[in-house]
């Protein structure tokens, strides 16, 4: 089975998709291996060859980094807001990595080590990737955003090493001994280590999986295809192109994104939403060839009227609210009109994009493909894993054993898939860990109980609402708890993303079952409105203050 790439790439590089599915898309599908092993030499290009064979190893160090290391091309260009641009060149990568990595295998870092590179997204993170990869580890990424968030993931990571800056050491607990150094020598000796395709390259935390705490591990195979797939296919990066996904969540999309940029040779820019707000003429300094926007970069742009002449293309992720007003004013006002678009879900846990649209020139759609050389299935709705009766199911990754069970509701109409919402109430595509975020207010004073739900907010675009229950019994039991001591109090211990969007307080006692708020009662009661009217009702207010009464009388539970 062949495929001419020389089409297929013009086909992207044109942006205009066929009326139906290309039959090179679907043929891919059904041959994974012979697509890679065809798609790798139209992928390097003039450049250095590969030295990973698709079905046999895969050299991640050498693929990605060190191949480029006699370039001038840059790697990573982050913004600072206390110095401005940063960049990190491949060169650079390279040297710095290999000192690493020497350093690491020093202290015992060996092929299948479980490692914990704890960072925020920057030059620091990239050159740990790298390090950890040369030594052939199994890599976990865990951004320091809160101590209890951090300390439930490395609880179940269990790494034997770990790789932070100084700084961040509050956050290790016990595994602080296993903190890497960040120094090495001054010549390093590195022999880049190849993975077998079954190897896992990493140990992922991703936020469409339930609970997000769950581990899981991606193989090599599927992290070298995607990123082979994505450079050239989805995201249709040349060597020295620029991609910047602003506000994508890194759990989800990272190392995917990485892997994608550097196999491809070109350049990561990564910019935080809160530097974009102070001042999102950053986006303009340097051209993007694909640009990744979420609703919330949306509407700052839209707000600022700034205009994105130099974007190339630009992506949404379409488990993402869809508000078709708002996307359209927003390509009007930013001038994309002419610019290729499309729709992506990335999850780093599979290797990259698992979904991906055909790029189409100024339209917002719900359409979306399985991605190239993926091997997938749709299987019924009701969970029983049989395939789907009708042109719509759960979309599935083949083979589904040691996988996260599908979420994605796909349709097929007239030969083309669409995004059809996902089996659950999910809030742009992520599991809310609602056990995480009641556990976080416990201990606090004055107590309460709190239990989390999630609403629809009534709009076209399907987004949902989180709202924290919070009951604190009897006024004359003491103080109640402040509304802004709760924020701090989640920022600290899970990071600012799982602040609830609305607080709602009710003088009231939750029912319990089994010693614990019982969530489906709560939620019930809120809905109905009948919290609200028990909390003023005088009769729930005076049988409120009796259970206080019985709550301090000796020994009551």
């Amino acid at each position: 089975m062949s495929f001419d790439f020389r089409a297929i790439l013009q086909q992207v590089e044109q942006a205009a998709p066929a009326e139906a599915l290309p039959d090179w898309l679907q043929r891919s599908w059904t041959d994974p291996e012979g697509f890679a092993a065809a798609l790798a030499p139209a992928h390097a290009g003039r450049g250095a060859p590969f030295k990973s064979r698709t079905g046999q190893h895969h050299d991640f160090f050498h693929d990605l980094i060190g191949r480029h290391a006699t370039t001038e091309r840059i790697a990573l260009r982050a913004y600072d807001r206390a110095v401005g641009w940063r960049t990190l060149s491949y060169r650079q990568l390279h040297e710095q990595a290999a000192r690493r990595a020497t350093a690491w295998e020093q202290r015992g870092v060996k092929p299948g080590a479980r490692v914990c590179l704890l960072y925020h997204p920057g030059p620091e993170l990239w050159v740990s990737l790298g390090a950890a990869l040369g030594l052939g580890a199994c890599v976990s990424l865990l951004p320091p955003v809160g101590r209890r968030f951090v300390s439930r993931r490395l609880a179940v990571l269990d790494p034997e090493h770990v790789a932070a800056e100084p700084h961040q050491a509050p956050f290790l607990g016990p595994y602080a001994p296993r903190l890497l150094p960040t120094a090495g020598p001054a010549t390093p000796a590195l022999a880049s280590h190849s993975y077998k395709p079954e190897a896992r390259v990493g140990l992922l935390f991703s936020p469409l999986v339930n609970p997000p705490s769950t581990p899981v591990p991606l193989r090599a195979g599927d992290a070298w295809l995607g990123a082979l797939v994505d450079g050239a296919l989805t995201f249709a990066l040349a060597p020295g192109d620029h991609l910047a996904a602003p506000g994508f969540h890194p759990l989800q999309h990272l190392p995917a994104l990485i892997f994608t940029t550097l196999l491809r040779g070109a350049t990561y820019l990564h910019l935080e939403l809160s530097d974009l707000e102070e001042r999102p003429t950053l986006l303009t300094e340097y051209p993007v060839r694909a640009l990744g926007v979420t609703p919330a970069l949306r509407d700052l742009l839209l707000r600022t009227r700034t205009p994105l002449r130099n974007v190339g293309g630009w992506f949404r992720n379409p488990e993402g609210p869809l508000d078709w007003q708002a996307w359209r004013a927003w390509v009007k006002g930013c001038g994309l009109e002419s610019v290729p678009c499309s729709n992506v879900l990335v999850d780093a846990a599979a290797g990259g994009a698992v979904l991906a649209s055909p790029r189409r020139v100024g339209d917002v759609h719900t359409e979306v493909a399985p991605a190239p050389g993926r091997r997938w299935a749709l299987k019924d709705l009701n969970g029983s894993g049989q395939p789907a009766a009708g042109d719509m199911g759960l979309f599935t990754l083949l083979p589904a054993e040691g996988r996260p069970p599908g979420h994605v509701v796909l349709s097929c109409v007239r030969q083309r898939y669409h995004y059809g919402g996902t089996l659950e109430p999910r809030r742009e595509g992520r599991v809310l860990p609602a056990a995480e975020v009641t556990e976080a207010l416990e201990g606090v004073e004055p107590p309460c109980s709190t239990s989390l739900l999630t609403v629809p907010t009534g709009g076209l675009g399907g987004e949902l609402r989180s709202v924290l229950l919070v009951f604190t019994g009897s006024p004359s039991e003491g103080a109640q708890p402040s509304l802004a001591e709760l924020r701090r109090r989640f920022e600290l211990q899970l990071g600012t993303e799982f602040v609830p969007d609305r607080f709602e307080v009710f003088p009231l006692y939750p029912r319990l079952r089994e010693g614990r708020v019982d969530d489906a009662w709560c939620h019930t009661q809120y809905l109905t409105g009948a919290l609200y009217q028990k909390a003023g009702a005088p009769l729930f207010q005076t049988l409120t203050a009796l259970r206080a009464r019985l709550r301090q009388a000796p020994g009551a539970h």
